[in-house]
């Protein structure tokens, strides 16, 4: 067989590859959508039944870590996730209710300090907390003992030990509103933007001790105190 002819059966030969290759991939991806598709339609029908809410919004995923998963809108503006496992399915609606009330009750630190670029919420549960559905139907307050809230205030600023005052007299008259308004028992912590060498620039943190005590806050010297570098 002369050499042109090697030539262009080897061509022939890498083309088939490649076409093969082609439509392996094409009919794995369209399999991948298929069974996105399937597990979102099937957890929206899980957590509507689960909480008697109506879904609006879905939009189902996969990633290596969480696996096959959906983003799931509520029509009162809710959104959460829920993943599929073997055997079980996990959500986040209830820690996202809580932390959509937190927002509304207790997120007004933007009066007091300035700078602010985002504000959020980090909801957990206590140790022997069982996620009881039945806690929805509480108030924020009264059911934020049972809960591990943190408040998470990002400012756009970097830290400036001759600004610094300031931050914390905002952070201290906050922090007394929230005593004020039944929020006793929530932590804080801010966050300064990194600086110009991208470096951390430190936090106020308003947390517990490992023994479950949060830090006594009389005056803007407490507040100081509390600065993690």
């Amino acid at each position: 067989m002369s050499k042109k002819w090697v030539l262009i059966i080897s061509i022939i030969s890498l083309m088939v590859i490649i076409i093969i290759v082609a439509i392996s991939f094409k009919n794995s991806q369209d399999s991948r959508k298929d069974k996105i598709n399937e597990v979102a339609n099937n957890l929206q029908e899980k957590m509507e039944e689960k909480y008697d809410i109506t879904i609006t919004k879905k939009e189902g995923y996969y990633s290596k870590d969480m696996g096959y998963g959906v983003t799931l809108t509520t029509d009162n503006g809710i959104t959460f996730d829920a993943w599929e496992r073997k055997n079980d399915v996990i959500d986040f609606y209830m820690e996202e209710v809580w932390r959509t009330q937190v927002l509304n009750k207790w997120g007004y630190a933007h009066k007091y300090i300035d700078n602010i670029k985002k504000i959020d919420v980090n909801v957990g549960f206590r140790d022997g907390v069982n996620k009881d559905i039945n806690l929805l139907f509480k108030e924020i307050v009264d059911v934020k003992n049972d809960l591990w809230l943190t408040i998470y205030i990002d400012l756009d600023v970097p830290y400036d030990k001759n600004k610094a005052r300031n931050i914390e007299e905002g952070v201290l008259n906050y922090y007394f509103q929230l005593q004020k308004d039944e929020g006793d028992g929530i932590e804080l912590i801010i966050r300064h933007k990194e600086n110009s060498k991208k470096q951390d620039t430190g936090s106020y943190l308003i947390i517990r001790d490992e023994d479950g005590k949060l830090p006594t806050i009389n005056n803007v010297e407490d507040i100081a105190d509390t600065f993690f570098n």
